[in-house]
């Protein structure tokens, strides 16, 4: 049996992936007939199967890269896992206008266990866990596959400063904040911070941002006041600004309470 019938009819009801079980019950297939003519259809790139059961299809336009769009597959993926999730750093910049480099992977954060990134043609993307995704905030994006949580500004701000190593380092974070801070809200972010434990990460945001050149100087001024003032009432402990260098007779910013035991420069 050819699955392509199948497949065109799944996609006239506006889907675009079915389960195994699914196929069985619609064409009144025994397991081992649904599975071969799922090996078959995988073979001639019209199936993925990001998950065991679970098979996605990759329609004529997407074939030359072997899947469909990585926030249309991750859409699919969290909806059947059931798992809270939410695009992260890179990727979720990107949302905003801050990406001014091709990414290669895109990047999710889900407090699902994942074992392996997803691979299929030139799409990969990257599952990082986190347990706990309770109250942070997110905005929906509409994608073909259904709506996609993304990270608000603020929370990607705080991300990439956590996971600086899976962002290309600090130089590369730089860039991306010196970009992001248009679409950032000093407030939300002070706010998110201090309730999520991070706010020792306004440190380092208010020091890179002083430290690097910005295109609107003057809302960036409003936006690095803010931290700065919130630094200065609050006097917390000095902190380096790369967790990965030993902060020993390094220099220190009495500003923003740092250490600067590496120096910044923005890519652009």
């Amino acid at each position: 049996m050819r699955l392509s019938n199948y497949i065109k009819q799944v996609r006239q009801y506006g889907e675009r992936h079915f389960t195994l079980e699914r196929l069985m019950a619609d064409r009144s297939l025994s397991k081992n007939a649904a599975l071969n003519a799922i090996y078959r259809a995988k073979n001639q790139g019209e199936l993925i199967s990001p998950l065991k059961g679970l098979y996605v299809i990759v329609p004529p336009e997407h074939k030359l890269h072997g899947c469909i769009p990585a926030e249309e597959l991750t859409a699919i993926i969290m909806e059947h896992l059931g798992a809270a999730y939410y695009v992260a750093l890179l990727s979720a910049a990107a949302f905003y206008g801050a990406a001014h480099q091709k990414i290669f992977k895109f990047q999710v954060i889900t407090n699902a266990r994942i074992t392996h990134p997803w691979e299929f043609g030139q799409i990969k993307i990257e599952a990082i866990r986190k347990k706990d995704l309770s109250n942070l905030p997110t905005q929906d994006f509409t994608v073909s596959t259904g709506y996609l949580k993304v990270a608000t500004p603020e929370l990607v701000a705080l991300d990439l400063l956590e996971y600086t190593y899976r962002c290309g380092g600090l130089n590369h974070v730089a860039t991306v904040l010196s970009e992001l801070i248009e679409s950032l809200d000093a407030d939300k972010l002070i706010k998110l911070a201090t309730d999520t434990g991070a706010a020792y990460q306004l440190q380092r945001i208010g020091y890179i941002l002083d430290n690097i050149e910005l295109m609107d100087e003057k809302s960036a001024d409003k936006f690095i006041a803010k931290l700065a003032d919130h630094v200065s009432q609050n006097k917390p402990k000095y902190l380096s600004l790369s967790s990965k260098i030993p902060k020993n007779k390094f220099p220190r910013c009495k500003k923003w309470r740092i250490v600067i035991n590496t120096e910044i420069e923005s890519d652009l």
